[in-house]
């Protein structure tokens, strides 16, 4: 499960251009809009074979919300 979380951070740190990510900070403080944050989720779907519901996209937040709702689609 936590080569989930890397395989997140990674993609994160790719968009994004950093080195690591603080999963305490919403995805906007990260610099993401709402455009980002969609075509991150689009990716991130792609990469895990899941989908997120509009109800699920409302609360993802912050980085956590988002390893959070990967690791309970994974689980499925």
């Amino acid at each position: 499960m936590e080569e989930a979380i890397k395989k997140v951070e990674s993609v994160l740190c790719k968009k994004l251009k950093l080195t690591a990510i603080n999963p305490e900070k919403e995805l906007r403080e990260l610099g993401l809009d709402s455009l980002d944050v969609v075509e991150l989720l689009l990716e991130l779907e792609d990469e895990f074979g899941i989908e997120f519901t509009s109800d699920e996209l409302k609360n993802l937040k912050k980085v956590n919300d988002l390893y959070s709702a990967i690791r309970a689609k994974i689980k499925k």
